[in-house]
């Protein structure tokens, strides 16, 4: 969802970054991933969290912007054959 998110908003499509991020806003606010939720709310004004509803913000910083991106993966290591 983030990265996705973030993707959007890199190409300009506000509306799919705003529905992006607003849903991972809920899924953090719902998992009770408070470290998720700061790094969010640096990107997007967060008008209620339990149902996801945000707004992006005009101006991201480009540092914020790369620390959500970075932190919201996730590596998995595959078992050799």
């Amino acid at each position: 969802m983030i990265q996705e998110g973030m993707a959007a908003q890199r190409e300009g499509d506000v509306e799919r970054a705003t529905s992006k991020l607003g849903r991972a806003v809920q899924l953090a606010t719902s998992s009770g991933n408070a470290d998720t939720a700061a790094l969010l709310a640096k990107v997007v004004d967060i008008e209620d969290p339990v149902t996801g509803t945000v707004r992006l913000k005009s101006r991201i910083a480009a540092a914020d912007a790369m620390t959500l991106d970075t932190r919201s993966t996730k590596t998995s290591r595959v078992r050799k054959s």
